[in-house]
């Protein structure tokens, strides 16, 4: 029996999935990779995430009644394919599993450092998950009757808020947007300029006096943050 027919037995039982398991991992572990460079956080893939985790939960039942047949069969050809698919089955589910929980931790270390940085965003709905989202603002309420109860009610009314901007101070802290960032052309082209985003090998020189980036497919460069988070959104970059 091959290995990959094992793996794809879940995509043969779903007739409408849109996309196959090996190139679902594959996106899932760049959006990992991706995450984890990344400063701020990326806008959350629901469809690849759906898919997923309904596989995910597919595997678990799969590999729960493989587990209760297994004490049934007796020894045998048989009885050595089924530990064989188990034992395939339980390692791929592990991984991804491991995948997701990484994504998760990654997600919410930079959700709990920024919380009322992403509370002030009004596109945080599109950017975060419902979940993370609940409890983006769960955690920050807590937080925030922690903080009242312990010292915060003590000071005036008007040094009390945790978003206060007075002075030209904003208290409230984001992600760095200049930290550097190794990432890598994927399309044809790539300029941080618009107007430069069709640009050719004559360009280049112009494109860098006018302060823009232009890449090409393949190339791989450090730079900051701020500069390629458009391309990474776009899927023109990604991050390494």
């Amino acid at each position: 029996m091959d290995i990959d027919d094992i793996l794809a037995e879940l995509d043969r039982s779903e007739p409408t999935a849109k996309a196959s398991t090996a190139l679902d991992h594959q996106q899932l572990t760049r959006f990992w990779i991706s995450e984890r460079a990344a400063p701020d956080v990326l806008k959350w893939p629901t469809d690849l995430m759906d898919r997923v985790i309904a596989r995910v939960r597919q595997q678990i039942e799969l590999v729960e009644d493989l587990t209760a047949g297994a004490g049934m069969t007796g020894s045998g050809t048989s009885s050595s394919n089924s530990n064989l698919t188990l034992s395939i089955l339980q390692t791929d589910l592990s991984r991804t599993q491991y995948i997701i929980r990484s994504l998760l931790r990654q997600r919410l270390a930079k959700l709990t450092k920024y919380a009322m940085h992403y509370l002030t965003l009004d596109d945080k709905s599109a950017l975060l998950s419902p979940q993370e989202e609940s409890f983006l603002r769960n955690h920050q309420s807590l937080l925030s009757d922690l903080y009242s109860a312990s010292f915060l009610s003590a000071f005036p009314a008007q040094l009390q808020r945790l978003d206060d901007n007075a002075g030209g101070l904003n208290m409230v802290e984001g992600p760095d947007g200049k930290k550097a960032v190794f990432i890598r052309c994927l399309a044809k082209r790539w300029s941080s300029d618009p107007l430069f985003e069709d640009y050719d090998a004559d360009d280049d020189e112009e494109a860098g006096e006018s302060g823009a980036l232009a890449m090409r497919r393949g190339q791989v460069w450090v730079v900051r943050w701020e500069d390629v988070k458009k391309g990474v959104e776009k899927g023109a970059l990604e991050l390494l």
